[in-house]
């Protein structure tokens, strides 16, 4: 017969665990990642990819350029 279990999922690699305590263990144990936002006055956010020629989407310009018109 079909049953319920709870799973716990580690919010970094998605990996399911049985306990919580090792989804925590598990979501500790990966590094920290940073990621840069541009932040325009009224809060709004865009963030800045790596890698991409100045201009294009997801460029430091593009997000800087976006923060401040809005």
């Amino acid at each position: 017969m079909a049953h319920i279990e709870i799973w716990w999922r580690c919010p970094v690699c998605k990996k399911a665990h049985d306990t919580c305590a090792d989804a925590i263990k598990c979501r500790n144990s990966h590094p920290i990642v940073s990621e840069r936002w541009a932040v325009g006055n009224n809060e709004a956010a865009y963030k800045i990819n790596e890698n991409v020629e100045p201009g294009w989407v997801g460029s430091e310009e593009w997000a800087m350029k976006l923060a401040d018109k809005n």
